[in-house]
């Protein structure tokens, strides 16, 4: 049996559709500076089905299926979330029952949820979200994004607020748009990069 590059456990629809987005793109490999990969939403992408503490709690059993199947596992959570014992031992602990099957995997908590992902001063957040253009002098009026910010402190707030005053989508379908066209070339996000440098690791670039 041939097996595949890499499964993704996710915690929610809405991280679906973000990576739905980011590995449509023609040359996704390009933008993290990694060789290509394969990645198939059938075969390669699975959402837990209690969300958050899913992942946290069964993310081996979750993904018991892929090990045969799978060179590489990618575990992906929030950090917030109701009784969340924090990032370092949500990493920790998933990495601990992770490492008893899987040589290569990587455990991916998002501070503090995967809003965080979503700002920067670009465009095309406007497009994905239906939003107004100038959503970041908005946010920067109500507070939810000082001005000396490089994110807003409560990134899902933040969007709370542009849905519930300027009807700012709310299907998880916007964070598929976005992901398809936003740069990811200069994320500071410290969750992204970790994912990134993993990729880097196992899918290295080769030159001709």
């Amino acid at each position: 049996m041939t097996e595949r590059d890499i499964v993704f456990l996710v915690a929610d629809g809405a991280m679906e559709q973000m990576l739905r987005g980011f590995f449509s793109r023609p040359q996704f490999h390009r933008s993290i500076r990694c060789a290509h990969f394969d990645f198939d939403p059938s075969e390669d992408l699975i959402v837990a089905p209690t969300k958050d503490p899913g992942v946290f709690n069964t993310a081996r059993e979750l993904l018991r299926p892929f090990e045969t199947s799978h060179r590489h596992a990618v575990a992906m959570l929030d950090n917030a979330w109701e009784g969340s014992p924090g990032r370092d031992r949500i990493h920790d602990s998933i990495a601990d029952t992770l490492k008893e099957a899987w040589e290569r995997f990587a455990v991916i908590v998002i501070e503090p949820e995967l809003e965080a992902w979503v700002w920067q001063e670009n465009p095309h957040i406007a497009e994905a979200f239906n939003c107004p253009t100038d959503f970041r002098e908005i946010l920067a009026r109500s507070n939810h994004w000082p001005r000396d910010l490089l994110k807003p402190p409560d990134p899902k707030e933040a969007l709370e607020h542009l849905r519930k005053r300027y009807r700012a989508d709310r299907q998880n379908a916007a964070f598929r748009r976005l992901a398809a066209k936003i740069s990811v070339r200069h994320c500071q996000d410290r969750a992204f990069n970790h994912l990134c440098d993993n990729l880097r690791t196992w899918f290295p670039e080769t030159y001709q």
